[in-house]
């Protein structure tokens, strides 16, 4: 996945740019001009702290109960 892929995915799931620069160390201000494509070139610490912070993640999701959908309330 490419750095700019791992920002949304992680905003996918959830995150605030906010949140990612908690997780990564990556300020936000650099979070948000990778998702958005503007960075050519990420250094390899961030594309690490990206790939960490969205595997972990993942696991987060993995590790979630379930939702439980009630049915609709009975009319008559």
């Amino acid at each position: 996945m490419k750095p700019r892929e791992l920002v949304q995915a992680l905003r996918a799931l959830g995150l605030t740019q906010k949140q990612i620069q908690e997780r990564t160390g990556i300020p936000q201000p650099t979070v948000s001009k990778i998702g958005l494509g503007r960075v050519s070139d990420v250094m390899s610490r961030h594309y690490v702290a990206l790939l960490a912070a969205y595997e972990q993640r993942m696991k987060e999701e993995a590790l979630r109960p379930a939702a439980h959908f009630a049915p609709p309330p009975h009319r008559d």
